[in-house]
């Protein structure tokens, strides 16, 4: 068997007698392939698989929390929805609200007891009632429980608490338990007494690595579009020089993927070929191993007057490092400084490769000042103001034209047209409409810490522009939303909760308002948890007009549910509850402070 087929056997067998130990050196991809394995499972409903890092945990209650906290989003997912279909037979038979409590809960006495009425049901802290079990779910729903713990040498607890802790899952609850770790870095004179009471079986990691690099490849979430295609495309030169490296650490090669798409992205802003540009990731990823190994102190120097001097080791290490002329002076500041350049980038790329000349258009924004000719000002600055106004320039793009602009009034050279700060301002509005809804992508901006080299008139439009990055992560949940809202997304609203949000918007409250009308009872409950646990005045994301937006609506949300005319008992009780939830809870509260 492989190292996959030991783990889904472990899960799979019916007998349990210990916990499974998965362990390998830092690097070698245990942790990638218990979530995969866990990923796989939870989609395809054969098992409830609950991964969480000890890294950090110092206590035994903080670890129970965590299993606790996991379970109970299983549960919810589960078999929340049928609970919910249960409890509204029960109420209209009970003629009581009060029932439904108990069936949220599976019959639990101390909260079936409570009379609290329906408009309580969201008050509950469930967690006080539910007990951690091997399972999930009921009848042909039913499923494993399965608790994975990885970075075990990481933990903050004593083995004898830590082991104690997970041993109570195994021995009492009947839970399997995998636990991953590199046994290597365990020191304590005390694990191996502890580890023989707990483990029945120890897997150590010999990757596919091959495997485990496709999987990695095809499941990369891309930023800029076509880079995964074009990993997919050079997945063996990849391999290659991830063999060559002989590291076999899959944490660099991830990071050297990841890091590369800002050159894709710099690349194909360009109207450069992109034939060699397979080779410049082979040559990236072989410096970024190279940096991880540590120098001696003759290399370290040698390193420092030319860093990209090759020595003959690195040459035969790496067979295809530079070829092609693919080694970029950006590339090794970026990589041992911290420092990327991308006018620099650029600039090496066009010297490297292009025979023909840049538009001077992309030389005015994306070559350095100082490499300009007039005619790129002259024929290249008027275009790229234009494009400003239309909203068509990317941050990167639109910050290089504010810093160049000032450049050139810093150095006396006459504009050969004029500039309106106010009417790119206007242009930067549009792309934010078109980025908010998605229908424009735009990278993350790495420039921010030149915002003092642009005109003062240009500083407002510079703070908006810093505040993309938060605004994109607050949109993208707010159409995430809206997918849950449309009937797109089939899960409980306890998944929204702690969610950013920008703004309690106009389209947001119609769209939450049709929903909720048309919705039954079990589900007009679940729609008001999931707004109930979104936030919309984190300092990050929402401005002052946002939270002024927010409160607007709520207030008109609170006056729709008290003016809802139904016949339905349970429906009105269901509305007032919600309504006073909203007013009394301190969402209104946060808002309008």
């Amino acid at each position: 068997m492989d190292v996959r087929e030991e783990i889904l056997d472990y899960i799979n067998q019916n007998e349990l007698t210990g916990a499974l130990l998965l362990t390998g050196p830092w690097g070698c991809g245990k942790s990638y392939l218990v979530k995969e394995i866990a990923k796989e499972l939870n989609d395809n409903k054969k098992a409830a698989i609950a991964t969480i890092s000890l890294f950090g945990l110092d206590s035994v209650a903080a670890i129970n929390k965590r299993v606790k906290d996991e379970y109970i989003g299983f549960m919810l997912g589960s078999f929340g929805k049928k609970a919910k279909k249960l409890s509204k037979s029960v109420t209209t038979v009970a003629k009581d609200a009060t029932a439904i409590a108990s069936i949220a809960a599976e019959g639990v006495p101390g909260l079936s007891a409570a009379s609290h009425g329906l408009a309580a049901i969201m008050d509950y802290d469930l967690s006080a009632f539910i007990e951690v079990k091997n399972t999930i779910g009921k009848d042909d729903k039913k499923r494993k429980f399965i608790l994975i713990f990885d970075d075990l040498e990481r933990s903050n607890l004593q083995e004898k608490d830590l082991l104690g802790a997970l041993n109570e899952y195994v021995e009492n609850k009947q839970i399997r338990v995998i636990i991953v770790a590199d046994e290597e870095k365990i020191k304590s004179n005390g694990y191996k007494e502890y580890k023989e009471k707990l483990i029945s079986r120890t897997i150590r990691m010999a990757a596919v690595y091959r495997t485990l690099i496709d999987q990695i490849i095809k499941a990369y979430s891309e930023t800029s579009k076509g880079y995964k295609v074009f990993l997919d495309e050079n997945k063996e030169l990849i391999k290659q020089v991830f063999f060559e490296s002989e590291s076999f650490n899959l944490r660099t090669l991830k990071s050297a993927l990841a890091d590369f798409e800002r050159v894709f992205d710099a690349w194909k802003e360009t109207d450069i070929a992109t034939d060699n540009m397979k080779w410049a990731l082979y040559t990236f990823a072989a410096e970024l191993f190279i940096s991880k190994v540590p120098p001696n102190e003759d290399s370290e120097t040698s390193r420092r007057k030319n860093s990209l001097s090759l020595d003959v080791e690195e040459e035969k290490q790496y067979i295809y490092k530079d070829k092609k002329q693919s080694s970029f002076s950006a590339f090794t500041r970026w990589i041992y400084k911290g420092v990327w350049d991308k006018s620099a980038f650029v600039q090496e790329l066009h010297n490297k490769y292009v025979k023909t000349e840049l538009s001077p258009l992309n030389r005015f924004l994306l070559l350095d000042f100082w490499s300009l000719e007039q005619k790129d000002i002259d024929e290249g600055l008027p275009p790229a103001i234009e494009k400003a106004y239309n909203g068509e320039l990317s941050r990167e793009n639109l910050i290089s034209l504010l810093k160049k602009i000032h450049r050139l009034k810093e150095n006396s050279i006459e504009l050969p047209c004029e500039v309106s700060y106010d009417r790119m301002e206007d242009g930067f509005k549009l792309r934010l409409k078109e980025i908010k809804q998605g229908d424009v992508s735009e990278p993350r901006c790495h420039m921010f810490e030149e915002g003092n080299y642009i005109d003062v008139d240009a500083h407002y439009l510079f703070k908006q522009m810093e505040k993309l990055d938060n605004q994109m992560i607050a949109w993208e949940n707010r159409r995430l939303y809206i997918k849950f809202l449309d009937g797109g997304i089939a899960e409980s609203g306890y998944f929204h909760k702690g969610l950013c949000i920008d703004e309690f918007d106009d389209e947001l409250l119609e769209l939450f308002k049709k929903r909720y009308a048309t919705s039954l009872n079990e589900n007009k409950q679940e729609l008001a948890r999931s707004l109930l646990g979104l936030v919309f005045d984190e300092s990050n994301f929402s401005t002052g007009d946002n939270l002024k937006k927010s409160r607007e609506n709520f207030t008109r949300l609170i006056e729709w549910l008290n003016s809802q005319k139904t016949n339905d008992k349970i429906t009105r009780v269901i509305n007032t509850s919600f309504a006073a939830k909203i007013q009394e809870s301190n969402l209104l509260k946060r808002v309008n402070g």
